[in-house]
């Protein structure tokens, strides 16, 4: 528990304060404490939960006192309050009340609006259309939305989500676990702002604190210049193609190296080619001993990767994004030695197919073709630490040549 509190009060600073809540706002998750009967210790999973920076609690107004100041307080709030009730919500600090649906539509919360100093939403169980179309409405009147539906497809929530993107309404779901919560944030590609979980199995919760972070963080990658110090030919070996699950944009590739300190920015084949179709989801990566970077600075030797795993897209202006892996394609080939250098001296290589067809990025974000570089070509690529132990970034010693 020390550790917990010590890390919770480190973190204070630097956690994210939920002064407003919409589309558009970072990926939240909230607790509810309410059907937590069954924990044996609801006091260390709130600490637990300050401390994997979760958003807030879902609470009975006797337990909001117990909530950590750096967890935001939501309270459902039955039947209508009285003017006394807003008085006492007002004085809870980044609080957010949860009314029922009849107080909205009866206009009691627009007669009351610029009383209440808190954030204020609704929650509709959508078990048919006559409650999706009232979820729907509700998106025009309120900050926020938490939804709850019968049944598993994910369709409803596309239309709930498509109105409010258009009325600034954040809309949050009730989910089961992880893997839910994965497929909601994915939904209409800007998926639902937030999800509701309860759970007494701390590896879920860990898990969903992941999830979140994921689609909370936004993916960027230094891609720098680099010169090209030799090319050669090595002979025949291994090499694999990358099938993602994406298409890849004209300025977008993967980070590929022989060492952990780097590699340089490989093309899709999303650009055309004279004698073969386009196949804007395919890299022509390289050599299978090769590391490819992946989300959270972590890497596979393309070796490992399977079908489902995930790897970063990096555009040539740094940007990236999480990809997953549809299939990696291992042939035979002849094999290309490329090797360049950063300015401040760093060296890296890459080993590739040794064929025409097979592109990295010049310094402008033009695709060159490998058996055309020669020694002085600019490129893109990265540079980092050295050391890695599978596939992170570790402090000791490791020598790469």
């Amino acid at each position: 528990m020390n550790i917990i509190t010590s890390e919770i009060e480190k973190g204070i600073a630097n956690h994210t304060q939920l002064t407003s809540i919409g589309s558009g706002a970072s990926k939240f998750a909230w607790f509810d404490l309410r059907l937590a009967g069954s924990l044996t210790d609801p006091d260390h999973i709130l600490s637990l939960l300050s401390h994997l920076k979760f958003d807030g609690v879902i609470a009975e107004e006797a337990q909001l006192e117990r909530i950590p100041a750096v967890l935001r307080k939501v309270l459902y709030v039955p039947g209508t309050p009285t003017a006394g009730d807003i008085e006492r919500f007002n004085r809870i600090a980044g609080a957010v009340l949860i009314l029922e649906p009849e107080a909205i539509e009866s206009g009691w919360f627009k007669q009351h609006r610029n009383s209440i100093g808190v954030t204020v939403g609704t929650s509709v169980s959508v078990t048919d259309p006559a409650s999706l179309q009232r979820a729907v409405a509700l998106t025009h009147d309120v900050q926020l939305l938490i939804v709850e539906f019968r049944d598993d497809t994910k369709i409803p929530l596309e239309i709930v989500l498509a109105d409010a993107q258009n009325t600034g309404c954040a809309v949050v779901m009730k989910v089961k676990d992880n893997i839910e919560s994965k497929v909601v944030f994915g939904v209409l590609e800007c998926g639902a702002d937030g999800v509701i979980f309860t759970t007494d199995d701390w590896n879920e919760l860990y898990a969903l604190h992941d999830v979140v972070h994921a689609n909370r963080t936004r993916q960027e990658q230094r891609v720098e210049t680099l010169t090209v110090v030799r090319t050669s030919h090595i002979g025949m070996g291994d090499r694999a193609c990358i099938d993602l699950t994406t298409y890849l944009g004209l300025d977008e590739g993967i980070l590929l190296g022989s060492f952990s300190n780097g590699g340089l920015l490989a093309c899709s084949e999303t650009h055309p080619l004279p004698y073969m179709p386009t196949r804007p989801f395919r890299v022509n990566a390289g050599s299978l001993h090769s590391y490819v970077l992946a989300p959270d600075n972590q890497t596979w030797y393309l070796s490992d990767l399977r079908a489902g795993m995930e790897i970063l897209v990096v555009g040539t202006n740094g940007k990236a994004r999480r990809a997953a892996v549809g299939r990696v394609k291992i042939e035979r080939r002849p094999l290309l030695y490329i090797e360049a250098e950063s300015s401040d001296g760093t060296r890296v290589n890459t080993i590739m197919q040794e064929d025409w067809h097979v592109r990295i990025f010049g310094e402008e974000g033009q695709p060159l073709n490998i058996t055309n570089l020669r020694p002085g070509a600019k490129v893109l690529g990265h540079t980092m630490a050295s050391g890695r132990h599978v596939g992170v970034k570790v402090d000791e010693f490791i020598l790469e040549q």
